[in-house]
């Protein structure tokens, strides 16, 4: 049994070129037509249970589509390429229903955030800034980039928190308050979530590097 989850989260605007080497990956131990064209049915399946639930997409017409499809193909290239055009519809299917204006509006949240993700940001404040409200703003921003607005910002938070941490030159309890964050234990506890290590695992893993090179 396949677990095709990290698959379906990595396959939006963002980073969708993961999904894919993901699915190369996956696929790259079957060799099987038959098993291949099995494993492609769960994974549309999935990616269509997984759309629902997370964007409240209802995509019937392009399961059933891609079912009759994986069903014709004869040859395992055939059905390999087709298990990426697949990814790739799904993904496409988060664009579909956004305007350009809406497109601008998500594009102006991001400016905003990665501007001062340090500061304090709310969803409010960001909608106001946009002269939107913050539901519509939560709804565009999770569809056109795949992430909820808080784990955006953790995410740009963490990503400047590495970049301090590798430096090697600030403690935890500056590094914390630095980007953003309330306290350092909520920092930890953040980086944990995000990374898999805390910030002093990855702060010994930066320094052995250091010393290997």
């Amino acid at each position: 049994m396949y677990n095709n989850l990290e698959i379906a989260k990595a396959n939006n605007i963002k980073s969708f070129g993961k999904a894919h080497k993901l699915y190369r990956k996956r696929i790259s131990t079957i060799t099987n037509v038959d098993e291949l064209k099995e494993y492609l049915n769960v994974l549309n399946v999935f990616l269509y249970t997984y759309f629902l639930c997370k964007y409240k997409k209802d995509l019937s017409d392009k399961v059933h589509r891609n079912s009759i499809a994986i069903a014709n193909f004869i040859s395992r290239e055939e059905l390999a390429n087709y298990g990426e055009s697949m990814l790739t519809t799904y993904r496409d299917s988060l664009l579909l229903g956004i305007s350009e204006s809406d497109h601008e509006l998500v594009e102006g949240a991001i400016s905003y955030i990665n501007k001062n993700f340090r500061d304090k940001i709310t969803l409010s404040d960001t909608a106001k800034k946009l002269h939107i409200s913050k539901n519509y703003l939560c709804h565009l921003f999770t569809q056109e980039t795949g992430y909820r607005f808080c784990e955006y910002i953790n995410i740009k938070r963490i990503g400047y928190a590495k970049e301090l941490i590798s430096e090697n030159k600030k403690n935890f309890e500056f590094i914390s308050c630095y980007c953003g964050f309330s306290s350092q234990s909520h920092f930890s506890t953040t980086f944990k979530k995000y990374t898999g290590i805390t910030p002093n695992e990855y702060k010994q893993m930066v320094l052995k590097q250091e010393v290997t090179v």
